[in-house]
């Protein structure tokens, strides 16, 4: 991604109020002097989160809390040679799709960024980040993107959450760009179970400065950890230091240990594996490798329709779950280790492909080994839209066919984006594909 476009090396700005900018760290230098507010009409949405605008001298203004189509003031907050960062601070011509953001921290907690956008036109603007991802980067004239997948209740939905504690007891987060303690009595994104943990945490737990709530929304498991210190008092004490809790997704039950991935979004996970399986399913593969593994999320439903499945998973955590979760089936070989060391070389060569690797995207070494092996159907599973465009080109010049992209929402009022793409092996020159 080139630096234009992804300004993550800067501080984002903190709430969307109008003041006076403070001096703040930009590349280890403090900017004391700070810019006049610009009179931006922002044009589009950038991955991240951002709008966009155009100062002046021509240089892209990525802003907070703006949506394409207003006309703002806003602060400048980050300066680079080539571009801008901005929030908000003063709405000239307000969106139709603007709205009240429902949460009182929003601004200050960075957990959320476009909670003052309607749902409906989030889940349009982030179908359209994937679409410019993919021209921009990956060099897809036509990409075959498909309108994202929401939910129906876009609230309560995380099961992990990670907190700051303070040596006084309170729990919340570290403000937005900044190095201050936000105290957070409760997140409209998380379920009610974090947010009862939450509760019984606020104020009362001492000797550790993070903790982490992680609960089955299916099966009402909750694992705290580390295991906390209390202070003395009446209330109720919430029981902490667990190894491992359970969750349940279209009807298979997975251990999960404290430090192994889970989606955060159960019932997008369900719509994710759905779509996964599907797509896996349709040419009846004999043999399927899920790349990546983790506790085991697709091999366990994988493996009642497959009759050979290969999973690759190099945690250690991670794949002591996965011996739990598919202990049941005979027809799984589990490897550990990394995939770019495993899949090459495979026997017998899988014929269709999963992969569902962190938000790095996948190691060259293991599309070599996709586009050397006889797979005839990969499905694609990411988390970063960047690392995906990158990565579906290379596979598309190794020979094969982008057949589509479907967004899921599983991170609703965030920037974050979830897609899963199906390619298929094709003979013809690879700039026919594109």
């Amino acid at each position: 991604m080139t630096l234009a476009n992804d300004p993550t090396d800067l501080e984002t700005p903190a709430a969307p109020t109008e003041r006076r900018a403070r001096p703040r760290r930009r590349r280890g230098r403090l900017v004391d002097q700070p810019r006049a507010p610009l009179e931006l009409t922002l044009t589009g949405m950038a991955h991240g989160g951002y709008a966009l605008g155009h100062a002046p001298d021509g240089r892209v203004v990525f802003v907070s809390y703006g949506i394409p189509g207003e006309r703002v003031i806003a602060e400048v907050t980050g300066e680079a040679p080539n571009y801008l960062q901005a929030t908000v601070v003063r709405i000239l011509e307000a969106s139709p799709h603007r709205v009240e953001p429902r949460c009182g921290y929003f601004g200050r907690c960075g957990g959320c960024q476009l909670q003052h956008i309607e749902y409906d036109e989030q889940l349009r603007l982030k179908t359209a980040i994937v679409d410019e991802q993919l021209r921009r980067i990956g060099r897809f004239d036509d990409p075959p993107v498909l309108d994202m997948i929401g939910m129906d209740d876009p609230w309560g939905y995380r099961n992990h959450m990670r907190f700051t504690v303070r040596r006084d007891g309170d729990v919340g987060f570290m403000e937005r760009g900044t190095h201050r303690f936000l105290r957070i009595a409760h997140c409209d994104i998380a379920l009610a179970a974090v947010n009862e943990s939450l509760s019984l945490m606020q104020g009362r737990t001492f000797g550790t400065r993070q903790a982490s709530i992680r609960v089955g929304e299916r099966t009402g498991d909750v694992l705290v950890q580390p295991a906390l210190q209390w202070r003395p008092g009446p209330r109720r004490r919430l029981r902490s230091g667990q190894r491992a809790y359970t969750e349940e997704l279209l009807g298979k039950t997975y251990r999960v240990s404290a430090s192994a991935f889970f989606q955060v979004n159960t019932r997008q996970a369900e719509r994710l594996v759905e779509l996964a399986l599907e797509r896996l399913l349709e040419l009846n593969p004999s043999v399927v490798v899920d790349a990546y593994s983790g506790v085991g999320t697709f091999a366990a439903q994988l493996a009642s329709s497959v009759p050979r499945v290969v999973t690759i998973e190099a945690q250690a955590a991670a794949d002591d779950d996965a011996a739990v979760n598919l202990a049941g089936f005979d027809n799984v070989t589990r490897l550990v280790g990394s995939v770019e060391a495993l899949l090459p070389g495979l026997e017998p060569s899988p014929d269709a492909v999963v992969i569902d690797p962190p938000r790095a995207g996948v190691e060259r070494a293991v599309i070599d080994a996709i586009i050397a092996s006889k797979t005839t159907r990969l499905v694609y599973v990411s988390c970063e839209p960047s690392t995906l465009a990158r990565d579906l080109r290379l596979l598309v010049d190794g020979g094969f066919a982008l057949r589509e992209v479907q967004p899921v929402d599983m991170f609703p009022h965030t920037q974050h984006i979830e897609c899963v793409s199906t390619l298929d092996r094709v003979r013809s020159a690879p700039s026919a594909t594109t």
